[in-house]
């Protein structure tokens, strides 16, 4: 073996342009697969880091109006008490918090919990305890707050926090890694049995009213599945018992890793899956390369051979050669990863789950290395057993033509061209779906505004909304002024039945999103008013309720009617409602997502329905640098303990959403474009070693007449014929490849032609390029020359 390794280096020494493609080729492949699966394992391979994570669930319930539906109080409360699947179950909401009483106040993201949720996870405290059974009004910290704002000190633990005005005593610290939401900085107990929605506190009675989130833990023995039939029981007799608010519905039960990672697995497998084609292609490359640097070794494997060298050695040489390479492609790739993990992170943005620790671990090292092995093995293994076959041998003995060699070159380069028009065709489908979903209008305008999400106590959370929007409303440059509860797209959301008037209510048949509104919100995000007038002031001053709706409510709801004037109540099911009159018709928003459609919503002026936590929408035509410090100057005289962080413009924020998308688009885009240089560089090669091994052949040809042209024609339609069986069989692959990521698209087929012919023209002129440099070499060839060879 050490002789095969002198050999090996002497001849790479020889061939320093053979070894560096091949090496090249290689490493190129390594560091983007063993980066890919980097994040793989980070998020999909690796379960949440508490005791038995495998028996930790997700509750919520779906309706028929609204899948992914959060659970009501008493729907809640109904689980616990009559389902023993679970060694517990908790219930919580995210909100956002104003952390003062420090040197500067903080705007934190946090949960408000029962006091049985970290009971339920079993997760570990860093610092402290974390607060159980029986607990009230207890805060505990996670370990970037703890580390960010109080300096890791451990003096933290019996200390009283203000939380939106509300003191709170923390007792513990949770490490990051037993995080969950992983996006929370802070977690409180609440002082009633349930979380509290803040300025809907009588909500957690209302059967109608869905906000809570709900996590369990499974029995010993216990399966999601026997879980689910008992959850499908306990809905079917809450839909008898009360038909007017869940009737229809359904709890839903399902592991809690499988549903924090279940919206990034299809675009992970499908980047995996595209990486491993390159590296696929990159395989091919090398072993067309090795077949082609044996076949030009004739010689020197014929001497071999006639020295008793048997087909045993004449392998391991060649394959010690190729594994040589891999071992320093490896190496490359491996330290390419370096760079490009924390660049891939970068690129991510929000696409990946928060909390996710991407990075070069044990694990990505083992299998970086594993994969170098074994596309050492995969691209020298099979052409060393195809060169050292006894008929090879004796061919090239007698120096017949390597015709067997030739066969086996093209079977590669058909290959290369089949996955690299697969993984176009991908790509290209993502591509348009980007395209096509950036151009989706939201339903408002995000030029020209920027937008801060704030958070009060209850008390005075009105007044101080109000008088903010006033105040900064009088700036100059700026146009209008607003605020609302949920922002759209910003993943929170809240939505409960509805009953109009007159007509009776039946659950899950008339379902609202709600929102709260402060200002001339409408004008400030741009959404037009259809019909009616905005909220404005009147909203407050009416003692008559009101709200404005959008097109799908009024359309939805009552059909082939006017809606204004007409009204509605969330007190379903009550002797006495309060009727809420439409006021206004505005223009749907894509609340959620640019791809998802609206759903009906309502919007309530924040006098007659305050709110703690807005975000202030600001129109202005300055940009954010010059406008941000006035508005910060307003909101600090008005509560010097107000966070003022995170300011952005809203075309920022709506971009962010599509952080996903376009990771997937841009990732696939490289991968392929990788994948068509390496094809084409393989097609290349592979013609121009043709070409060179047939110099006699084509002066001959020439020196009995043949023209050019014939003999480029001859030379570019075999390749040409290689690369069309190669594009129909990819095409083939990629009708069902645009069926596996069909979820992934959005206003495009599966089987996009337009997509499939734009491939189809890419791979063939680029094809067709890579054949002619070999043809014009080929007709230039001195007849005179290659017979005088002869």
């Amino acid at each position: 073996m050490l002789d095969d390794l002198r050999f090996t280096i002497r001849g790479l020494r020889r061939e320093p342009g053979h070894a560096a493609a091949a090496i090249l080729t290689l490493a190129l492949g390594i560091g983007c697969t063993s980066a890919i699966f980097s994040v793989i394992e980070a998020v999909l391979l690796r379960s949440l880091p508490l005791p038995h994570a495998e028996r930790l669930v997700a509750l919520w319930e779906d309706q028929p109006q609204v899948p992914n539906a959060s659970l009501s109080g008493p729907d809640f409360r109904d689980m616990k008490a009559e389902t023993h699947s679970y060694e517990g179950i908790s219930a919580y909401i995210r909100t956002a918090f104003r952390l003062t009483g420090m040197q500067r106040p903080e705007r934190v993201i946090g949960a408000e919990t029962d006091s049985s949720f970290f009971a339920v996870l079993q997760a570990p405290a860093l610092l402290g305890h974390l607060y159980g059974p029986g607990s009230s009004g207890e805060a505990v910290l996670s370990e970037r707050l703890w580390r960010r704002v109080f300096g890791a000190d451990p003096a933290v633990i019996g200390r009283t926090i203000t939380l939106n005005g509300e003191p709170r005593t923390v007792v513990g610290v949770i490490p990051a890694r037993a995080a969950y939401p992983s996006t929370s900085e802070v977690w409180v107990s609440s002082t009633a049995d349930l979380p509290l929605l803040p300025g809907f506190r009588e909500s957690v009675n209302s059967r109608g009213s869905h906000y809570l989130r709900g996590v369990g833990r499974l029995r010993s023995g216990v399966t999601v599945s026997r879980a689910q039939a008992e959850l499908d029981a306990l809905f079917a007799r809450l839909g008898v018992a009360y038909p007017d608010n869940d009737k229809d519905h359904r709890g839903r039960v399902a592991s809690l890793q499988e549903r924090i990672v279940g919206a990034v697995r299809t675009p992970l497998l499908v980047l995996m899956g595209g990486v491993v084609l390159v590296l696929l292609i990159a395989c091919a490359n090398v072993g067309s390369l090795q077949l082609a640097r044996a076949a030009a070794r004739e010689r020197d494997l014929a001497v071999r051979v006639a020295l008793g060298a048997s087909r045993g050695r004449i392998v391991r040489q060649l394959v010690v050669e190729t594994m040589f390479a891999a071992v320093l492609s490896g190496a490359l790739g491996i330290g390419a990863s370096y760079w490009g993990v924390p660049a891939l992170v970068g690129l991510a943005g929000s696409a990946l789950p928060s909390g996710s620790a991407v990075s070069l671990n044990t694990t990505v090292l083992a299998f970086a290395v594993a994969l170098s092995m074994v596309t050492g093995m995969a691209s020298g293994f099979i052409p060393a057993l195809f060169v050292s076959r006894h008929d090879a041998i004796a061919a090239l003995r007698t120096g017949a033509a390597v015709g067997a060699h030739a066969r086996f070159r093209a079977v590669l380069v058909v290959v290369e061209v089949a996955l690299a028009t697969t993984l176009l065709a991908g790509a290209g489908l993502l591509l348009r779906s980007f395209d096509r979903l950036n151009a989706v209008d939201p339903g408002f305008q995000p030029k020209g505004a920027v937008v801060l999400s704030l958070s009060r106590s209850e008390k005075g959370a009105t007044e101080f909304f109000e008088e903010l929007v006033r105040r900064v409303s009088a700036l100059p440059g700026v146009r209008s002024v607003g605020a609302i509860r949920n922002f759209p797209m910003s993943g929170s959301n809240v939505n409960g039945d509805i009953m109009l008037e007159g007509r009776p209510a039946r659950a899950g048949e008339f379902i609202s999103e709600s929102q709260i509104v402060a200002g001339n919100y409408f004008q400030a995000m741009g959404i037009a008013l259809r019909s009616g007038a905005g909220l404005g002031e009147q909203g407050g001053k009416s003692a008559e309720r009101v709200a404005v709706v959008n097109e799908t409510f009024a359309r939805r709801f009552f059909p082939g009617e006017d809606a204004l004037g007409k009204r509605f109540t969330e007190d379903v099911g009550e002797p006495n409602p309060k009727w809420i009159r439409i006021v206004g018709i505005v223009g749907d928003v894509r609340q959620f997502e640019l791809g998802r459609a609206p759903e009906p919503e309502a919007y309530y002026p924040i006098a007659q329905s305050p709110s703690v936590a807005m975000t202030l929408v600001v129109r202005s035509d300055l940009p954010l640098a010059s406008l941000a410090p006035s508005i910060a100057r307003e909101i600090s005289s008005l509560d010097p303990e107000q966070p003022v962080a995170g300011m952005q413009t809203l075309a920022d924020r709506v971009r962010s959403t599509l952080d996903q998308r376009r990771l997937s688009a841009l990732l696939l885009s490289i991968f392929s474009g990788s994948a068509l240089f390496l094809t084409v560089v393989g097609l290349y090669a592979t013609l121009a070693f043709s070409v060179a091994q047939r110099t006699r052949e084509i002066g001959v040809r020439m020196a009995l007449g043949a023209r050019v042209e014939r003999v480029v024609r001859l030379v570019v339609g075999q390749g040409m014929r290689l690369a069309a069986v190669g594009v129909a069989i990819g095409l083939a692959a990629a009708l069902v490849l645009g069926r596996l990521i069909a979820s992934l698209l959005y206003g495009v087929g599966s089987h996009d032609l337009a997509t499939f012919s734009a491939v189809v023209i890419v791979l063939l002129g680029s094809a067709a390029l890579a054949c002619w440099i070999p043809a014009r070499r080929a007709a230039r060839v001195d007849p005179v020359v290659a017979l005088h060879a002869e």
